[in-house]
């Protein structure tokens, strides 16, 4: 517990001084110049110039020659420049022919016109937001279920006919969903459902109580096969397109912690999608950049020498645990970086952008440094 209000000092800490240290601060090997590839995306040509990349409105995102930065096209060549007040900004280059960036006399880079650039990695990120999605326990028990089909196969494909149970709309589109795992929220309700599309499913017939028979669906597509036991749910329509995300902070201080990952992993590192238990209710959007902290491992006194607790002799370790108010609280270290693209009520998920070290499971999520 003691532990616990000592980080959430810290978290009110950093938002109190949050308008001392937004200072603007080059990185000592940012390049004069950059021309912008495929592939890049803000973020990766913000951590170029910037040591925290989630700034990046600061540098470009006022200038009238970058109006809307999400707007920047392979072969477009930014340039590092300072205002009259020795404000640093980035500017586009521009060239005679726009689709021609000229580095010298005899060199030049031609790029075709691609689509503008992404705030993140959109093939890390995409099936995370079309066809994966989380429900809690009472949600996922309540929701519609496929019991079977026309056939006794178990494995469903595209143009089966399958049967399900619960109150479907006739004519409408379902996603079919299936568990791939099961997490602890750390909240008082009920565990979170990880669920995962395995087709899309139309509704020929609702139920029909009086003859008591299910509802009657034709699979439209299908990712994997469909089995029974898989839980039919109304598709996502709601979530933001990331190439449209605009990087900030949350305006509120945010103490959560990671709870999974995608790879399944207990140590993973950047480009990983993880979960932490923090959503919409505690004011979390789609573009919040948060930092990931870990305390420091704790430090006691084993014969007047200090040593870590597991270095420590047997009464030295029993001792401490009735004495949580050590000499020293262990500081928190900021170990990494997430940028939110998904979010639900009280979960969301996030893509880890930057490390300092290999990130684990319940490292602690706050406001950014």
């Amino acid at each position: 517990m003691y532990k616990y209000f000592k980080f959430s000092f810290l978290c009110m800490f950093i938002v109190a001084t949050q308008s001392f240290a937004d200072v603007l601060k080059i990185r000592d090997d940012a390049p004069q110049e950059y021309v912008v590839k495929k592939g890049d995306t803000l973020w990766d040509i913000s951590a170029l110039f910037l040591n925290s990349p989630w700034k990046w409105p600061k540098l470009w995102g006022m200038n009238p020659q970058i109006e809307n930065p999400h707007l920047i096209y392979p072969g477009d060549l930014l340039a590092l420049i300072y205002d009259e007040q020795g404000q640093p900004k980035l500017v586009v280059k521009t060239a005679a022919n726009n689709n021609v960036i000229k580095l010298s006399p005899s060199k030049r880079i031609q790029y075709k016109r691609y689509e503008a650039i992404a705030t993140l990695p959109l093939n890390v990120i995409t099936p995370y937001l079309n066809y994966e999605r989380t429900l809690f326990e009472n949600e996922f028990d309540s929701a519609s279920m496929v019991i079977g089909g026309e056939t006794n196969t178990k494995n469903k494909v595209k143009g089966d006919l399958i049967y399900a149970t619960g109150e479907l709309d006739a004519g409408k589109l379902y996603g079919v969903y299936r568990k791939i795992r099961e997490y602890d929220t750390g909240f008082f309700s009920s565990n979170a459902q990880e669920l995962k599309l395995t087709g899309t499913a139309r509704v020929l017939s609702s139920e029909d109580e009086e003859k008591d028979h299910p509802a009657r669906l034709r699979l439209v597509t299908s990712k994997s096969e469909v089995r029974s036991g898989d839980k039919l749910l109304s598709l996502l329509t709601d979530q933001s397109l990331p190439a449209t995300f605009t990087l900030t902070i949350p305006e509120q201080a945010i103490d959560a912690k990671i709870l999974t990952s995608s790879s399944g992993l207990s140590e993973f590192s950047k480009l990983e999608v993880v979960v932490i238990n923090s959503g919409t209710k505690q004011g979390l959007k789609p573009g919040h950049v948060l930092g990931v902290y870990r305390q420091s491992p704790d430090i006691i006194m084993d014969d007047d020498q200090p040593v870590y607790t597991e270095d420590a002799g047997r009464f030295s370790q029993f001792f401490h645990q009735f004495n949580p108010f050590s000499d020293y609280e262990m500081p928190f270290e900021a170990v990494g970086n997430l940028v939110v693209f998904k979010t639900y009520n009280e979960l969301s998920y996030a893509l880890v952008t930057d490390t300092k070290k290999a990130l684990k499971l319940g490292d602690i999520v706050a406001l950014p440094e």
